[in-house]
């Protein structure tokens, strides 16, 4: 081409072929222009031109009589450097040290990417040398080609992501494989490139693996998926599921190879086996009927035991529903689950299953789902526990009677025993009230008894002294008269005394003048001289007033008969006592330090022996509703503790009453 344009440049007299020529180059899509050995433009075509104009804002300094070096000599920015590359080119193909070069290059507009690959050709004519430039646009291609460099780089990244291994093999040899499938045969992949397949697999089925490749390869029919055992690095075999696939690309046959390490499947194949090994000898030496059916009903497996229990063979068993067994009227009435079977529920009923001969057989039933559309069922014959049952009902109404019966007897003893408790209830009250009336007889005796001591006795007494004094003045001189009425004045003055503690004893006078505090420290102080005991008496809240007369003699009575205890039995050196009046109660403690005694045995011997002491003491308290309770040991001492609630006035002078 160029040299037929210069040959139409030297003969421009001849027009015919100028315009042929300017016709030809004009119409090419390259973009084409002419340089002389100065670097100045002779010559470009129309597609330079629009290209000169659509890339520069001075299309003038691309086209005929522009320097071509001063533009690629001015250019600037990102182009720059390819222009001062090009340029340097360019002079060394004019000068000769280059015979051809080409350079390609991005020449983008604000809305489009395109490439140019720029050529450049050397050429003399009549001793001159000019340069041919050619431009030409090879956008689609450069966009071709990254298309298929993205869609390459996915393709790699989705077969390095892969868990899978794949293999892609041609003539029997390894092109390319996946970091997964170097990894799982302990590869590093580029020791497995160019090898032959022959070295990932056994040996037995490295050859049934090369024949089902050329199977394809000639377009017969090979397995697409099957089992293999691959062959690692170290020897050890390890197995694998193969997945094939056959591709032609540019005339080249593939076979594309994903491989798959089922070593984890294989053993849960094994277990599983193992398993339902198992579970068929669980199964057939059971002692309860099994039987496995699908959601519909329909029998899938049974044991023997159930083919006994229900007289029918193994064969006749799985041709028959589950609703077969069960009574109609009974099915009606309670249907079988299947939604909750199916929902994963575990179900316990109790049925009626009709044998082979028509018989009922009583049966409890447990049911699961043990997996999908597969349902199972553990039948126990209950006959002899339904029987039991029989039983057992039979004896809970007998029972059931018998307690009916007995229940009518203890009501009749229960009615005889409330009006037993009644009448003991009443006799009670009429003992309390005995003893009440008993207690305040005493207190009025005593208090007779202790005037007329005072009184009467007192008077006669008193006149008996005076008689025997004024006989002693009458015997003046008479020894022996004297001596015998000496006598008989001590002896009254002794019956005096005797008669005084005696009514005092028997009711203090300061009781009922005076109250009970008053009352009770005198006796304190008079026990203490005559017992030789130390005492430590205390009370309080009884001198703000005076107490009924019940709650007065009680505890007087009470302290009396405690302390008179102390000296005939405890031994004790020394004794506390101590009388408070708190709130709506009377709380009185004495305590020695005596030998003690146990309290059990001693009320059990007072009861014998009909001794009032103790008992006393608590019928006293219980009278006016309180309570008293004596706490001692051998070697401990004694205390005794009295409360009694305070009620009104009222109470106390119906209690002396």
């Amino acid at each position: 081409m160029g040299g037929f344009f210069l040959i139409s440049l030297d003969k421009r007299h001849d027009t015919d072929s100028e315009r042929f020529a300017e016709g030809t180059l004009g119409a090419l899509q390259e973009h084409i222009a002419v340089i002389d050995a100065g670097g100045t433009i002779v010559f470009v075509n129309r597609a330079w031109r629009e290209l000169g104009k659509a890339n520069s804002s001075h299309p003038e300094a691309l086209c005929e009589g522009a320097n071509y070096f001063a533009a690629c000599d001015q250019a600037t920015g990102e182009d720059a450097g390819d222009a001062a590359r090009f340029a340097a080119a360019l002079r060394s193909i004019i000068s000769g040290d280059l015979n051809v070069f080409s350079l390609e290059y991005p020449c983008h507009s604000h809305d489009q990417q395109r490439w140019y690959n720029a050529s450049v050709t050397r050429f003399e004519l009549a001793g001159r040398v000019h340069a041919l430039i050619t431009h030409a646009n090879v956008t689609a291609r450069r966009l071709a080609e990254q298309r298929i460099s993205q869609s390459e780089e996915q393709l790699r990244a989705i077969f390095e992501a892969s868990r899978d291994g794949i293999l892609v093999e041609h003539d029997e040899r390894i092109v390319y494989v996946n970091n997964s499938y170097a990894r799982l045969l302990m590869y590093a992949p580029e020791e497995l490139i160019g090898a032959p397949v022959s070295i990932v697999t056994s040996s037995d089925d490295g050859k049934r693996m090369l024949e089902f490749g050329r199977r394809r390869l000639r377009g017969e029919q090979a397995p697409a998926t099957y089992e293999f055992s691959g062959r690692r690095k170290d020897g050890v075999l390890i197995d694998f599921e193969a997945s094939v696939s056959i591709h032609t690309v540019a005339d080249r046959t593939f076979i594309t190879t994903t491989i798959r390490d089922i070593a984890d499947r294989k053993r849960t194949e094994e277990a599983l086996r193992q398993s339902e090994s198992k579970y068929r000898l669980l199964m057939e030496q059971a002692s309860d009927g099994i039987h496995t059916y699908d959601s519909s009903g329909n029998f899938i497996e049974t044991n023997l035991k159930l083919c006994d229990m229900l007289g029918y063979t193994r064969e006749e068993m799985l041709c028959l529903n589950v609703k077969d067994l069960i009574p109609p009227d009974e099915l009606n009435v309670a249907p079988i689950r299947f939604d909750q079977l199916r929902a994963g529920q575990t179900l316990l009923t109790e049925r009626r299953l009709r044998r082979k001969d028509g018989s009922l057989l009583p049966v409890e039933i447990s049911g699961r789902m043990v997996q999908d559309g597969v349902l199972q069922s553990i039948i126990r014959d209950i006959t002899e526990r339904k029987r039991a049952e029989e039983a057992l009902r039979e004896a809970y109404d007998e029972l059931e009677s018998r307690v009916e019966e007995r229940t009518a007897e203890i009501a009749e003893a229960n009615e005889m025993l409330k009006s037993e408790m009644a009448e003991r209830l009443r006799a009670e009250q009429e003992r309390q009230e005995l003893l009440r009336r008993l207690v305040l007889a005493q207190e009025e005796e005593r208090r007779r008894i202790s005037r007329e001591l005072h009184d009467q006795m007192g008077q006669q007494l008193t006149a008996l002294m005076m008689g025997l004094k004024a006989l002693d003045a009458a015997s003046y001189g008479r020894q022996s008269i004297i001596a015998t009425l000496q006598q008989l004045q001590d002896l009254t003055n002794q019956l005096a005394r005797e008669v005084h503690r005696l009514a005092w004893g028997l009711r203090p006078p300061a009781l009922d003048d005076l109250g009970l505090h008053t009352a009770l420290y005198n006796y304190v102080e008079e026990w203490a001289k005559r017992s030789q005991v130390l005492i430590d008496f205390h009370s309080s809240g009884l001198e703000s007033g005076r107490l009924p007369v019940a709650y007065e003699n009680t505890i007087y009575r009470i302290a009396q008969e405690a302390l008179t205890n102390v000296v005939k039995h405890s031994e004790a050196d020394q004794v506390s006592f101590i009388v408070e009046r708190r709130d709506n109660q009377i709380v009185t403690v004495i305590e020695d330090n005596g030998k003690g005694f146990d309290v059990k045995a001693s009320l059990q011997a007072s009861i014998k022996e009909g001794k009032l002491g103790l008992l006393g003491m608590r019928e006293r308290a219980h009278l006016l509703g309180g309570a008293l309770v004596v706490e001692s040991k051998p070697g401990l001492g004694t205390s005794i503790f009295v409360r009694i609630p305070v009620e009104e006035e009222g109470r106390g002078r119906e209690a002396c009453e």
